[in-house]
């Protein structure tokens, strides 16, 4: 089924109109209707995580509707292009940010989303060649040892050198590690100490940040995991393929 292009709003800033008409040429849209999953990147954000289908999708962006409220231009989202299920697309996801919102007649709201990996900044390159940069670097292997399922809970983070527990959010979590969901990532090589609590269960584990991105998480690798600990994320694991969800 095609989606139909919903009208615009109208603006009466020839600014806004001119830069609007000059993305409109240099980006044509295309009417195609894209599943797509669609979940908040910065945890202080509503926990939005829904799936969704594109109205309309360029080379640079898209735009898709929702019956959620909580979306703001500005935020940083995190896209699965295209979505089959949770278990398939536990791979890489494109990051992306809000640049209109639109309510629409029905009730629904409309996003359009931009999509940051096609038109990140000299600055933002610079960011993730330095990432790539130390990861070479780092006796830690890139490569997920195991297939990573996203979950996502709350849970605290400590630096021991501090001694202080730091509430925030898991989005993804796997048998060799997990993404921390924070405004302000510790740098690589980083050893934490990890707690999550679900379920009254509570597991903490010692952990290695991997991967640092600012202002949207860390990527943290289990150092050493014990019988006890191994046993509980394959539990929990094991709920998210059977119910879809943690």
């Amino acid at each position: 089924m095609m989606f139909q292009l919903p009208t615009m709003a109208a603006t009466d800033d020839p600014k806004s109109k001119r830069i609007s008409e000059e993305n409109r040429r240099r980006n044509p849209r295309a009417r195609i209707s894209l599943p797509i999953r669609v979940r908040s990147a910065d945890f202080v954000d509503d926990q939005v995580d829904e799936v969704r289908a594109t109205i309309n999708v360029s080379r640079t962006g898209l735009y898709f509707s929702s019956q959620r409220g909580s979306y703001h231009r500005g935020m940083k989202v995190l896209l699965t292009i295209p979505f089959r299920d949770f278990v398939a697309d536990a791979g890489p996801e494109e990051r992306g940010e809000v640049v209109r919102v639109e309510h629409l007649k029905d009730g629904r709201t409309g996003v359009a989303v931009r999509l940051l990996k096609s038109t990140e900044s000299r600055a933002e390159h610079k960011v993730h060649s330095s990432r790539a940069e130390e990861t070479k670097k780092s006796p830690i292997p890139e490569h997920r040892l195991a297939p990573r399922l996203p979950f996502l809970t709350e849970a605290e983070v400590m630096e021991p050198p501090a001694g202080t527990w730091l509430k925030t959010r898991l989005s993804d979590l796997s048998l060799s590690g997990c993404y921390v969901d924070t405004l302000h990532p510790l740098p690589v090589g980083a050893r934490v100490c990890l707690r999550v609590v679900r379920n009254k269960i509570i597991l903490e584990a010692l952990a290695t940040v991997i991967y640092s991105e600012p202002r949207l998480g860390m990527g943290v690798s289990f150092t050493q995991l014990s019988a006890e600990q191994k046993s509980i994320l394959e539990k929990w694991l094991a709920d998210v393929v059977q119910n879809g969800r943690p």
